[in-house]
């Protein structure tokens, strides 16, 4: 019976992985009903789906998919999928919460954890997973490249803008001190 069960969980991970936008990868320890609870009701409200696997079973649906994972699963694991890059937002929300929560459980460190994800089609594992958080999305990006772009232009607006607003200060006061020199003389 259990090798039956597994297969239909492998098989629907694997059906997530693949229509997934993007995912993190979590470690959960020490988290009491009630936080396990209020992460949960956190997710569903920021429109991601979150999974306990089994870490064997999810590093073979990540593999299927071409995607190494395998360093992620350590210990009690979970999966946020997500459409796009909401899992960045998700990993915003989860270090949020725990530190909240380790500072009420009063634990040494976060009872929740990233320790992997998915970003655009590119796994992360290790050190660089724990900062996923920090990831701007791609609205950020845009705007981000958008500022880059228009910088330089902007400033050479305003120096021709300045060029041409100086000449006409020139002629003005020219034109001015012209009308006050005595014709007769």
């Amino acid at each position: 019976m259990p090798n039956i069960v597994n297969k239909v969980l492998l098989s629907e991970l694997q059906q997530d992985i693949e229509n997934m936008g993007s995912c993190i990868v979590l470690e959960f320890n020490q988290l009491t009903v009630g936080l396990t609870q209020d992460i949960r009701n956190q997710f569903r409200d920021a429109g991601v789906k979150y999974t306990v696997v089994k870490n064997r079973l999810a590093v073979r649906a990540f593999a299927a998919s071409g995607l190494d994972m395998a360093e992620a699963f350590t210990g009690k694991c979970g999966v946020v999928i997500a459409e796009e890059e909401k899992a960045i937002a998700a990993a915003k929300l989860v270090q949020e919460f725990g530190q909240q929560a380790r500072k009420a459980l009063k634990l040494k460190r976060p009872p929740l954890v990233v320790t992997g994800g998915v970003i655009e089609g590119e796994a992360i594992t290790g050190e660089a997973a724990t900062r996923i958080h920090d990831m701007p999305d791609k609205n950020t990006v845009r705007s981000m490249l958008l500022s880059a772009i228009q910088g330089p232009a902007r400033g050479l607006a305003a120096c021709i803008q300045g060029t041409h607003a100086g000449l006409a200060r020139v002629v003005q006061a020219r034109s001015e001190q012209d009308d006050r020199v005595d014709p007769v003389a």
